[in-house]
């Protein structure tokens, strides 16, 4: 809506306009009704804020309006409107939080799949066997010891974007602080999933 591109639905995050005209994200874009769809980054998400872009479709889609470009949407219609539309101010934390509890549930997902490996010595042995090349590894964990679960390792995807108790949480273990991730169906999910939050995420300038 803010770009004009073309992009595949997993790079993407979804709005709806709900009955009471609150905008709502739908990050697993299955809420019915019609929806508007913006890049999964931080910095579009805030440009359309800014822009008003987010009323302006809750206008359209509470009057029914279809195959109409929000640029040609008449000004005024809004006034005679009697769905007051709102988004919430802190709409990009809300879909930060909601993008990273749904990490959290594929992680937990992959767990129960059987596709998880924690335990420092057996998470190294995968990943230097090529056997897993994704480590998750807990945000708030040693320096030393993520060096050396790395050391010598080419091609590796490090993770570092949840803390110990997010981990344990997810995956039912004590302590998580390195995780490996086996090939599947369900780790793809999981980094698209990871891809979409990191860049909803606010940066944090250290």
């Amino acid at each position: 809506m803010v770009t004009g591109g073309v992009f595949p639905s997993y790079e993407l995050i979804r709005f709806v306009c709900a009955p009471d005209g609150e905008v709502i994200p739908d990050v697993a874009a299955k809420l019915p009704g019609r929806g508007c769809w913006l890049q999964a980054d931080r910095n579009v998400l805030e440009d359309a804020i800014d822009k008003k872009l987010l009323q302006r479709f809750g206008h359209q889609a509470s009057l029914g309006k279809k195959n109409k470009d929000i640029e040609d949407l008449d000004a005024d219609q809004p006034k005679r409107d009697s769905v007051h539309i709102t988004v919430s101010a802190d709409m990009p934390s809300q879909v930060e939080n909601l993008l990273k509890k749904r990490c959290l549930d594929h992680l937990s997902l992959a767990n129960r799949a059987g596709l998880v490996i924690s335990g420092f010595e057996k998470v190294r042995a995968a990943l230097t066997s090529g056997k897993a090349n994704v480590l998750v590894t807990a945000s708030d964990g040693a320096e030393n010891g993520r060096s050396k679960m790395c050391q010598g390792l080419e091609g590796l995807k490090v993770i570092d974007l949840f803390c110990r108790d997010d981990l344990s949480k997810a995956t039912g273990l004590e302590n998580a602080v390195h995780i490996a991730v086996l090939s599947g169906g369900l780790r793809e999910s999981l980094l698209r999933e990871i891809s979409r939050y990191e860049r909803s995420r606010k940066k944090v300038i250290n």
